[in-house]
């Protein structure tokens, strides 16, 4: 769910496959420039009932920007989501990393679901806690579980909470704002951020196209190409 977006570090790794080494290297630099310097946005999810399975988290295959990238679109397809939007929210939200926390307003990007599972272990009692590939209020919906970092898990449900949102109000935009328990200008503002990575998510699309944007989030569009460039290219 929506968080701080002043992350506090981004790792880079090198790239050795398909070629796109130090391609997509120079996209996640810029795009890890960018996100520095993104403005903060706190919120509150709305409610949502959390996926019914407790099973343990497993490490998923791949980079955690994959892994994030490729339950978002099978979590869009899977509940009829429009091409895009859960990716370009989890680009929104998180980057596109499965693992991402934010605690009491410090973000993290941990490699290993293990290694997030300590950061969590280790927050103070009353620090909030937003968690994996969209962010999910893990004191609010995963007290007791560490559900949010499963990216496949953690996708469904935030497919399930967008696609409710859209039948009650008939319209995107809105249920994105539903999906942000923040002020009317930190909604507006995800929405906004939302659809500048759906234009790079799926170019196609004019889902949010009668949003008043303007062009102040060309910036969070850029960082969404650097970070897409990154996931399909399977590395950090």
């Amino acid at each position: 769910m929506p968080r701080s977006a002043h992350h506090a570090r981004i790792e880079g790794r090198s790239l050795a496959h398909r070629g796109s080494g130090l391609k997509a290297r120079g996209a996640l630099a810029l795009a890890s420039g960018l996100l520095l310097a993104a403005p903060a946005a706190q919120a509150r999810p709305a409610e949502s009932k959390p996926p019914r399975s407790e099973r343990p988290v497993r490490e998923t295959g791949g980079s955690p920007r994959a892994a994030c990238l490729s339950a978002a679109r099978e979590a869009e397809a899977r509940n009829g989501l429009p091409q895009g939007l859960l990716v370009a929210v989890a680009l929104a939200e998180s980057g596109l990393h499965a693992y991402a926390l934010n605690i009491g307003g410090r973000s993290y990007f941990p490699d290993t679901s293990e290694a997030a599972r300590r950061l969590v272990a280790g927050a103070r009692p009353g620090q909030p806690i937003m968690a994996g590939c969209v962010q999910v209020n893990a004191r609010v919906h995963a007290a007791r579980s560490d559900w949010p970092l499963d990216p496949a898990r953690a996708t469904d449900w935030a497919a399930r909470h967008l696609r409710a949102k859209y039948d009650s109000t008939g319209d995107w935009g809105d249920a994105i704002r539903a999906w942000n328990g923040g002020s009317p200008r930190t909604r507006d503002e995800l929405v906004c951020r939302v659809q500048a990575k759906l234009q790079v998510a799926n170019p196609a699309s004019r889902l949010l196209e009668r949003e008043q944007c303007g062009t102040r989030f060309a910036r969070d569009r850029r960082s969404g190409a650097a970070l897409l460039e990154v996931a399909e290219a399977g590395d950090r």
